[in-house]
């Protein structure tokens, strides 16, 4: 039967400048990519503190808009009545 398999693989113990290069290259690697994708983290965070302060603006000036909206529609609904109102009193 272990003629037919034919001759086991040998693993080769040793090192050599090519593996460590290879292992140094792969940590370097592996800290380039955190630290940028940490400082592109950062980067996203402050564009959505951005946005999010815009749309806290936009909601502020949108309540401020509604509450004219109030206003002038109270208003019309007084000068509507004053206008019904004034034909009685003046024949």
């Amino acid at each position: 039967m272990n003629a037919d398999r034919g001759p086991k693989p040998l693993f080769d113990r040793t090192i050599n400048y090519g593996h460590i290069l290879t292992a140094i290259s792969f940590i370097i690697a592996g800290m380039g990519a955190y630290y940028g994708m940490r400082a592109e983290l950062q980067n996203v965070d402050q564009r959505v503190a951005k946005i999010e302060s815009t749309l806290q603006q936009l909601a502020n000036v949108l309540v401020l808009t509604a509450r004219r909206d109030e206003r002038l529609i109270a208003i019309e609904r007084r000068v509507d009545r004053l206008e019904q109102a004034s034909p009685a009193k003046h024949p």
